[in-house]
Order: C-alpha cells, then sequence, then structure tokens
C-alpha cells in the first residue's frame, strides 16, 4: 500500500513538473539510491504532505494550549507548516547533490592509492575483472570499492563483458577523474593495449596531482596561520589592553560600557571568530 502511495504520488508529480525535476534525476541517478526516481519524488511528496499536516496540527494545538486566539493559533499552524514543508523539501531535493558530492571526494582523496594497489595486483598478469574483484574488501578505499562492487556486480551478475560493466559504470561514477581513468581502461582492453602498463602510468600521473594538491594546500595553510596570528591572536591582545586602559577613564562603545565590551568580545565574539576559522579550514581543505 505504502509503494502504491509512492508510486502514485510521484507519477502525479512528475506529469506536471517533469522539465522542472530532470536536474534532480540526474543526481538521483548518478548518485545509486537503488530507487527508481518515480518513487523517491513520490517519497518527497509524501514526507512534504506528512511535514504539512503535522506541522499544522501540532502549531496550531500548541498555541491553542497556551491560551492563544484561534485566528493566531490558525495562522500560526500555516506559517509553520509550509516552512517545515520547504525545509523537508529542501532536504529531499539537496540530498542526491550532497551524497554525489561526498562519494565525489571519496574518491578524489582514494583514487592515487587505488591505483598504485590495481597497478600492482595488474603486474601478477591477473585479468582486469579479477583486479577490480580483490579491491571489493579493501573498506580504506571508500567509494572507490563501492564503484569495483559495481563492476563486479554487472560481470557476474548482470552477465557483461568488462568492457561494457566498466563503461556503465564510468558512464555514472560523480568523479570525472575516475571517469576518464575508467574510459582509458575500456580504451587499453578494446584496443588490445598493456593494461599493466597504462595502471603504471596513471598511478605516477596520480600520486604527482595528489603531492601537488598536498603542497599547494600546505603554502594555503602557511597563508592562513599568518592571518590567524595577525587578526585572531595580535589584534585581540591589542584591543583588550586598549580597552582595559579606557576602563580606567570610562566612557560606552556601541551603547556598552567598557567592561561589558570587554566581556562580549572575552567570551563570545573571540571564541565565535575561532570556531568559524576552524570550520573553514576544515572545510577547505582537500579530502584525504
Amino acid at each position: 500500500m505504502y509503494k502504491r502511495i509512492l508510486s502514485y504520488l510521484g507519477n502525479r508529480t512528475l506529469k506536471y513538473f517533469s522539465d522542472s525535476l530532470n536536474s534532480l534525476k540526474n543526481e538521483v541517478n548518478k548518485s545509486n539510491l537503488n530507487i527508481l526516481f518515480e518513487m523517491y519524488v513520490g517519497r518527497m511528496v509524501f514526507f512534504c504532505i506528512v511535514a504539512f499536516l503535522a506541522g499544522f496540527m501540532g502549531i496550531t494545538l500548541f498555541f491553542s494550549l497556551i491560551g492563544g486566539n484561534i485566528i493566531f493559533s490558525i495562522i500560526s499552524g500555516i506559517a509553520g507548516a509550509v516552512t517545515l514543508t520547504v525545509v523537508v523539501l529542501v532536504m529531499f531535493y539537496f540530498y542526491p547533490f550532497q551524497l554525489i558530492s561526498s562519494k565525489k571526494g571519496s574518491i578524489q582523496a582514494n583514487m592515487p592509492f587505488a591505483i598504485n594497489h590495481m597497478s600492482a595486483i595488474a603486474s601478477s598478469g591477473v585479468p582486469p575483472h579479477i583486479i577490480f574483484k580483490l579491491l571489493i574488501d579493501i573498506k580504506e578505499y571508500g567509494e572507490i570499492c563501492n564503484e569495483a562492487r559495481r563492476i563486479v556486480r554487472n560481470v557476474d551478475i548482470f552477465g557483461m563483458d568488462i568492457i561494457s560493466a566498466i563503461r556503465n559504470v564510468a558512464e555514472r561514477t560523480p568523479s570525472d577523474d575516475f571517469k576518464q581513468f575508467l574510459f582509458g581502461i575500456v580504451s587499453t582492453i578494446d584496443t588490445g593495449g598493456n593494461i599493466q602498463k597504462y595502471l603504471e602510468s596513471s598511478a605516477k600521473d596520480a600520486l604527482f596531482d595528489y603531492r601537488l594538491k598536498r603542497q599547494k594546500y600546505l603554502q594555503t595553510l602557511s597563508t592562513y596561520a599568518d592571518f590567524y596570528t595577525a587578526v585572531l591572536i595580535a589584534a585581540p591582545l591589542f584591543f583588550i589592553s586598549i580597552l582595559s586602559i579606557m576602563s580606567l577613564i570610562g566612557g560606552q562603545i556601541l551603547g556598552m560600557s567598557i567592561p561589558t565590551a570587554m566581556h562580549f568580545g572575552i567570551y563570545l565574539l573571540i571564541p565565535l571568530l575561532n570556531v568559524i576559522f576552524l570550520l573553514f579550514v576544515h572545510f577547505t581543505q582537500p579530502s584525504m
């Protein structure tokens, strides 16, 4: 029954908004959520309806119980329900995008090491299918392990040849670099080239790019350190020293007394700026 409802809601929604949801369809397919796009849209609409009804009844009842005017309670319920519905809609819409971004970061971070491992395996003369099969159990390679599992699944379960299996995964992988690498394997196999030499060459290039990115990031981090020292260490000490002297004289800053301004800066502003800086460094560092 639940699946029928989702299917009905998904098909009805796509009937009127299929053009607007094309970008979402591509991301759902790439993210490998193992769900039909119609069912995903149906689930999104279903939970939006549930969120609206639950939000409206809950907020209206809450304001009614605390003695609020009935009209005010209903208006508040509608406003809260619409807000909650929009939040749910945004979460469902952007979840595939966020998932693809996460998978892409995992692939980019582990590519140099996975390719190097594949090159070592290929030196023993095993076929490409076995190379990918041996990557499946190595969880340290993150999303590359899942991509290898899909290639092996295409061959062992769906009966594809190795070229079609690799091409199928390459067309859906979120990483452009990994896509190029997989198509390189397809081209090498298709033309009868030496897969071992191709993997060795790819491993060297990937490791070189990895070292280059890390070196650039370390240089950037050095700049961040200089900024942190100047803005978040030296400047606060300078201003606190000035405020300490001004407190002996008296006066106000932005409507606050000098002691209040000092407490505001020491216990709120400086810690907040440090947290923002740490978050900035965390989200700008390359994936590891």
